[in-house]
């Protein structure tokens, strides 16, 4: 066997451990899922952060929030930056965050919907936290009560 014919099976041969390589690696990215879907005992409770603000998820899917940064504006109570009042909930994620929940609420205008995203994460290291990507601080802790 010449250099060339060993050189072209061996660049063969490489090229095809790249691409069963590449292939084991995404199909585990695909299997693997280190963050496994959030439950309603995830996020129901009441979740207050430094700022005054506070969210209160109820497992009926009904929420209230209280002094809650508004995410845009023409979304809320007319004299404030800040929502207090009824909403509901869902799951959701908000693009490029955690998976988290979203909180809809009627908005000034008849017919609108505004929102607000609680982003969750969940650590071993920290707990669980939330944030509202529209206002990543202050931070949101369930069952605690911030004072100051």
């Amino acid at each position: 066997m010449t250099n060339q014919a060993r050189r072209f099976v061996w660049f063969w041969i490489a090229a095809g451990g790249f691409v069963i390589a590449a292939l084991m690696g995404l199909l585990i990215s695909l299997v693997e899922n280190p963050d496994p879907p959030l439950t309603t005992n995830d996020v129901v409770g009441v979740w207050s952060a430094s700022d005054g603000g506070r969210l209160t998820v109820r497992p009926d899917g009904s929420a209230v929030l209280e002094q809650v940064m508004e995410p845009e504006a023409g979304c809320g109570q007319a004299d404030s930056n800040f929502r207090t009042g009824p909403a509901t909930w869902v799951f959701d994620t908000y693009p490029d965050e955690s998976p988290g929940i979203r909180l809809d609420y009627p908005g000034v205008d008849a017919g609108q919907t505004c929102s607000v995203y609680l982003a969750i994460v969940i650590s071993d290291e920290y707990g669980t936290a939330g944030y509202l990507p529209h206002d990543a601080d202050p931070v949101y802790v369930r069952g605690t009560t911030h004072s100051g």
